[in-house]
């Protein structure tokens, strides 16, 4: 296997060690999702590196914008910290080119309810 499946199984191991978790399971997934070259995998399957610290290190985060003991975190900034854990920068999100948006809405289908009379 690469690095990039190496990185992949680690990080399902470390989800699939606790099932029942969704908290672990979102983090994990939105970690997967960022391992697209072997520079980020080199990231994620450094020495000592865990889902479960990068889970510890956002709860930490979190208890430091706490008041009174409640903290409101958005997801993305949750998913930061875990990225910032492992040292993986930000996601590029691709934008749909528009001759494809165009070309979806060429194949629309558009239909009545008379056409099913």
């Amino acid at each position: 296997m690469g690095k990039i499946e190496n990185a992949i199984e680690k990080l399902n191991n470390d989800i699939q060690k606790h099932p029942q978790d969704q908290y672990r399971a979102l983090v994990g997934e939105h970690l997967i999702d960022c391992i697209t070259t072997e520079e980020t995998a080199d990231k994620v399957l450094e020495e000592g590196k865990t889902l479960e610290a990068a889970l510890k290190t956002i709860l930490n985060n979190a208890r430091k914008k706490a008041v009174s003991g409640c903290a409101v975190i958005a997801d993305e900034e949750v998913y930061k910290w875990a990225r910032e854990y492992f040292g993986i920068g930000a996601m590029e999100v691709k934008e749909p080119k528009s001759a494809n948006i165009a070309e979806t809405k060429k194949k629309t289908l558009k239909l009545s309810l008379e056409d099913f009379l």
